[in-house]
């Protein structure tokens, strides 16, 4: 199998909230295996907030005594630690660089055979619940490559949790969120040609146009679609300002 097709496996196995065999736990796991399977990551854990705001591992792939004490009772230290603070990516691929400003990681992670650390937020939107705790045995840093799949990996998965319910969802729900997807294509359709008509834009210029208003905003493009045709949203000020 490729990395590719690794990858694509993942990262529908890393979104699936609909199996009769997934729960939360389910996915944070694999979430933390493929770190380990497809980066140069060595260990990984996901460490959340807790409703005290302190944080607790959830999901590790290293059990070995010094890696548990790292995980489980100094997760408020460290790369990871910071990470979730400041909502930013927090590397430290050296941590013998950095044993002043984190003396017990550095401590832990020297003895449990680690050099290396990472800290990846992890976010609801704009909340912070928590962070990926990542680990190397060597001193090589994360290329950029390499930490955009970690995020992606965490994004889905993380929206994945926030999203998951008990109940599997009813056919009825399944066929009202299908038909919910046809009525907002045809609503930005119907958009597209309002503004092209406005802007003298060609299709795919307009559709663009609704896209790019939509994103400046923040806000779902079915929105801005229905705005515009309800006439709550004149299209010249959509086009004026794309």
């Amino acid at each position: 199998m490729t990395r590719d097709q690794q990858l694509a496996e993942a990262f529908v196995s890393l979104g699936d909230t609909l199996a009769d065999d997934v729960d939360p736990l389910t996915l944070l796991d694999r979430l933390v295996r493929n770190c380990v399977a497809l980066t140069p990551v060595d260990a990984a854990a996901v460490i959340l907030a807790n409703v005290r705001g302190r944080l607790r591992a959830a999901a590790v792939t290293d059990d070995g005594a010094e890696a548990t004490e790292l995980f489980h009772f100094h997760p408020a230290q460290g790369p990871c630690a910071d990470s979730f603070r400041l909502g930013a990516p927090v590397h430290s691929p050296d941590l013998d660089a950095d044993t002043e400003a984190w003396p017990d990681v550095a401590r832990l992670a020297r003895a449990a055979g680690y050099r290396g650390a990472h800290g990846l937020p992890l976010r609801v939107r704009a909340q912070k619940v928590g962070a990926l705790h990542l680990l190397t045995r060597d001193t090589t840093p994360l290329t950029e490559a390499d930490v955009t799949v970690l995020q992606a990996m965490a994004d889905v998965t993380i929206n994945a949790v926030a999203t998951w319910r008990a109940n599997p969802p009813r056919p009825a729900d399944v066929v009202t969120n299908t038909q919910a997807a046809l009525a907002t294509k045809a609503a930005v359709d119907t958009a597209a040609v309002m503004l092209a008509t406005a802007g003298s834009l060609a299709p795919h210029e307009a559709r663009q146009a609704l896209h790019t208003y939509s994103a400046r905003r923040g806000q779902r493009t079915g929105r801005v679609a229905h705005a515009l045709i309800l006439r709550d949203l004149d299209p010249h000020a959509v086009v004026a300002d794309t």
